[in-house]
């Protein structure tokens, strides 16, 4: 059993280990932080405790928006409560064609990988992988896992994993025969650094700088006991009224019993001021913006 390090504080992330969100969790705490693989991203905010503090998920991708797990779990009301957001990082991808050491390109005849970083590298496997056979797999990381443990149903050596460069701390007798392979070179992971509790203190200073943004929660109800559409209250009014820079919206369905309403998700900034505090302008923001029928929950302020 792995006892964690008393010293270093605990990080979850979705795992297994050498996925992009370990990743980007690495290339933001070193050897900082005690990291623990976890299996959804539910499971990552779940875990969210005294005992481990520190969390990292993915919030959007640049190619394929949103990531919609995310988006439903925020809407959980212990976010904001004893969870907060605490800042983002950027990871660009680049998926790397992995094998074990001493496999030569023309060896290749299966490549394994997550289906869609199976379809981010298409033109490169067309190109110098025409005749392998494509495996899809429950995530890039357990492609290479099962190459590196030999559990695929062919031979590892006539394998190759499309993954995270990182695997090859992971996993045994593995390297990387050739890099960035995806097509696009825009392709990038925006994740979510959560913790429990707003005020503890994060390992490091030099990955979440003060941004001045913040993540809000928006509820709305009808303004009486109808549910009529014209009884939805005015959004674009409390909008005005933050009087703040809006700097991306997210809908989902919200939890109440009312069909058909929404969650808002609005990421805030202050670009122009940088005089005032920006605690301080954030509350008083959200008190010229108190409305009966909207709720507004801070998710977290960076």
């Amino acid at each position: 059993m792995c006892v964690p390090d008393p010293i270093r504080p605990t990080l979850a992330f979705l795992g297994p280990a050498g996925t992009f969100s370990h990743q980007a969790a690495f290339d933001c705490f070193g050897a900082s932080v005690e990291y623990v693989p976890k299996q959804t991203i539910e499971a990552v905010f779940q875990s969210l405790s005294p005992d481990v503090p520190f969390g990292i998920v993915p919030q959007e991708n640049s190619t394929y928006g949103s990531v919609i797990e995310t988006y439903n779990l925020l809407r959980d009301p212990t976010i904001g409560q004893n969870n907060f957001i605490r800042g983002y990082t950027v990871l660009a991808i680049r998926h790397c064609l992995v094998v074990r050491q001493g496999v030569k390109l023309e060896n290749i005849d299966h490549v394994l990988s997550h289906e869609q970083a199976l379809g981010q590298c298409r033109s490169f496997l067309a190109r110098l992988l025409p005749g392998a056979t494509l495996v899809p797999t429950d995530s890039t990381a357990s492609a290479a896992e099962d190459i590196s443990n030999g559990k695929t149903a062919f031979d590892p050596y006539r394998c190759a994993a499309i993954c995270s460069s990182i695997v090859t701390t992971v996993f045994e007798g593995l390297e990387v025969l050739q890099q960035n392979i995806q097509d696009g070179e825009a392709n990038s992971t925006r994740f979510f650094m959560v913790s429990h509790g707003s005020d503890t203190t994060i390992p490091t200073s030099q990955i979440f700088p003060v941004r001045r943004e913040a993540l809000l929660r928006i509820s709305t109800f009808p303004e009486s006991h109808g549910t009529s559409e014209s009884e939805r209250p005015n959004f674009a009014k409390f909008i005005r009224a933050l009087d703040l820079d809006i700097l991306r919206i997210d809908r989902r369905p919200a939890l109440h019993a009312l069909t058909f309403w929404d969650v808002y998700f609005i990421e805030v900034g202050d670009i122009k001021d940088g005089n005032t505090p920006w605690s301080d302008k954030l509350s008083q923001a959200l008190r010229r913006a108190t409305y009966p029928s909207i709720e507004v929950t801070l998710l977290g302020k960076w």
